[in-house]
């Protein structure tokens, strides 16, 4: 885009209505892949426990397909999502140039939109903190239960743990993708012109990535058939998104750099032999 070449209101606003659907769509389908082995969980904890009398194959089994049918439902969410997205989707990648009046109106709504940002963040980060309750409160039954029934016991703790966390990152997935809408086109925080440069190659392999984690969970837990603990799968994939998402941006950036350098080397080399 050129620098004269100025963003209309209306296509502003249609980016920023899109993310705030989309918005919706993806941080159901995380919160559903995060909650999609509680009922599993649940099912074998109690079976386990003798509170349901069904065998633990059958309570294994339904349990399955319930993931199975929360991961489908998350994945169509993830599609839905992704179709918002692409609505002026070259923004996040591109100079956003907006008139001055236009740059206060979207700067005024940023603004107005903080204080929401702010309690959905509150939300999000007590949830998660909370989520820790139910495991260390296992620790009050280390005298009454043994141990074979103490994790048993542990394990549909866990369900709740997952529950609480799930609701944490909905909250959490929802309001920064609506916020990152104003900084993509205020072009501040994360999303300047030469962390723009970054960006679209590592939203190239997003989609792949998650797919293959989906994959390797999936085929971990039906093989060694330890649902109660390959859930870790799951936040161990965002960490390690968040560390090669810093990486990538890094090395995009430096390139960035290093072309406005060479750039500006050359534009004094044309200026001297002008001279």
């Amino acid at each position: 885009m050129s620098e004269r070449n100025y963003l209309s209101q209306s296509s502003v606003q249609e980016f920023l209505t899109a993310r705030k659907r989309s918005s919706t769509f993806i941080a159901t389908g995380v919160m559903l892949c995060i909650f999609s082995p509680i009922t599993l969980l649940l099912l074998i904890s109690l079976t386990k426990l003798g509170t349901l009398t069904s065998s633990i194959n059958f309570a294994t089994g339904i349990g399955v397909i319930a993931t199975l049918v929360l991961v489908a439902i998350a994945v169509a969410c993830f599609i839905a999502g992704n179709y918002w997205l692409k609505v002026n989707e070259n923004y996040e990648y591109e100079d956003c140039n907006l008139s001055e009046e236009l740059h206060k109106k979207i700067l005024k709504e940023s603004r107005d939109y903080e204080n929401k940002h702010y309690i959905f963040k509150i939300i999000g980060i007590a949830f998660c903190i909370l989520s820790a309750i139910p495991l260390m409160s296992g620790a009050l039954f280390t005298d009454a239960l043994s141990n074979s029934r103490l994790d048993d016991f542990m394990t549909g703790l866990s369900s709740i743990t997952i529950f609480l966390v799930g609701i944490g990152v909905f909250f959490l997935v929802k309001t920064n993708i609506v916020h990152d809408s104003f900084n993509i086109i205020l072009q501040i925080d994360d999303y300047t012109t030469e962390k723009k440069a970054g960006k679209k190659v590592i939203e190239k392999y997003t989609s792949i990535y998650w797919m293959i984690i989906a994959f390797i969970y999936l085929t971990y837990s039906i093989l060694s058939n330890n649902w109660q603990q390959s859930w870790i799968i799951w936040p161990l994939a965002g960490i390690a998104y968040g560390i090669l998402e810093a990486i990538l941006s890094l090395k995009k950036k430096n390139q960035f750099q290093n072309n406005i350098s060479k750039k500006e080397a050359l534009c004094s080399e044309n200026d001297s032999a002008t001279l």
